[in-house]
């Protein structure tokens, strides 16, 4: 199998900038085989017919699997880390993006990100929740699928039929799990979730394939007490099927929610987000919270990626607020 190994560094990097983006790159007509693979081990000039063209130089000890340029983390890390021309999603931010998924960490990771911090690039742990690990270390592709899935939202792998997390780009529709209003943009202004299905969330059926006990809804015996009366009984979070305010009592407050500035992201059957900065008199009530509410996708500087949102200000990757209490307080009355 592909020995996978920690990010060390990349000397050089594949310059991509100008691609026709038609939705998530790796994908369609932006799924460029000489991105990653190399045929022989030995490429010392580019495909233009005179040798020239930029291109990502072959890794430190190969050959590898795949026909692969370098190893698997490394590869991808190459384009995606402190790049001008394509996401960053290691570590510090280099780009302008407030990015919605955050940031990963790895095994050797310090300073501001930990591996308490979010996922944790070369981990064989457990994934919290479920029973999920990778021997050779956690990677990219436990996540992604590196030749693109149609238009699965970011390329997640689709672990069955049930957990394909759909994607509109441009135009929204609200069949799809996914809205993003310009292809190829990875600020968390470009995106918001539908809510296809009021009873589940593929998103969150998707992080259940890892994080198992988490997730579910009002009918789950591992989220919800079924003998308790309507209402009552969560055992966990919800994350499909419990719109905010719904159960009425202490468990959620829509007007909370709406009369904040800024607000964390939720799902919404309706397809209306309001306008952050806003205070939003006319939230509808088919708002539901899912993963993305209250954490990153790959994790920032808090623990378990929990975004510290308080709703006054602009939030960063990390929220704007000091402790997990302003998060809850999104929603949550109480105190």
């Amino acid at each position: 199998m592909l020995k996978r190994f920690l990010f060390v560094g990349v000397a050089a990097a594949l310059a991509v900038a100008g691609a026709a983006w038609a939705g998530d790159y790796h994908s369609g007509a932006t799924l460029i085989c000489a991105d990653c693979h190399v045929m022989h081990y030995s490429q010392s000039h580019g495909y233009n017919a005179d040798g020239s063209g930029i291109y990502l130089p072959v890794g430190q000890g190969g050959p590898f699997t795949f026909m692969l340029r370098d190893e698997e983390t490394r590869l991808c890390l190459a384009c995606h880390n402190g790049q001008a021309w394509a996401p960053d999603v290691f570590e510090a931010n280099t780009g302008t993006a407030v990015r919605l998924a955050g940031a990963l960490s790895n095994t050797s990771s310090n300073g501001d990100y930990h591996t308490a911090d979010g996922h944790t690039l070369g981990s064989t742990a457990n994934a919290p929740g479920g029973s999920f690990s990778d021997a050779e270390g956690l990677t990219c592709t436990d996540c992604h699928h590196q030749h693109g899935k149609g238009n699965t939202y970011r390329n997640l792998q689709p672990w069955d039929a049930g957990t394909t997390v759909t994607c509109a780009v441009g135009t929204n529709d609200l069949t799809k799990d996914v809205f993003e209003r310009t292809a190829g943009v990875y600020d968390i202004s470009n995106v918001d979730f539908n809510e296809p299905t009021q009873t589940d969330a593929k998103y969150g059926a998707w992080c259940k394939h890892c994080h198992t006990d988490f997730h579910g809804n009002s009918q789950s015996g591992n989220m919800r007490n079924q003998t308790e009366p309507a209402g009552t009984g969560w055992y966990r979070h919800p994350t499909a099927d419990a719109n905010i305010g719904a159960a009425g009592g202490g468990g959620s407050d829509l007007s909370t929610f709406k009369n904040r500035l800024y607000r964390t992201k939720v799902m919404s059957a309706s397809g209306d987000w309001g306008t952050q900065g806003q205070a939003w008199a006319n939230a509808p009530t088919d708002l539901t919270p899912s993963c993305f509410s209250c954490h990153k996708g790959h994790g920032n500087k808090n623990s378990f990626g929990l975004i510290y949102i308080t709703g006054s200000n602009p939030p960063g990757e990390e929220g704007d607020g000091a402790s997990v209490k302003v998060l809850c307080k999104q929603c949550h009355r109480q105190g």
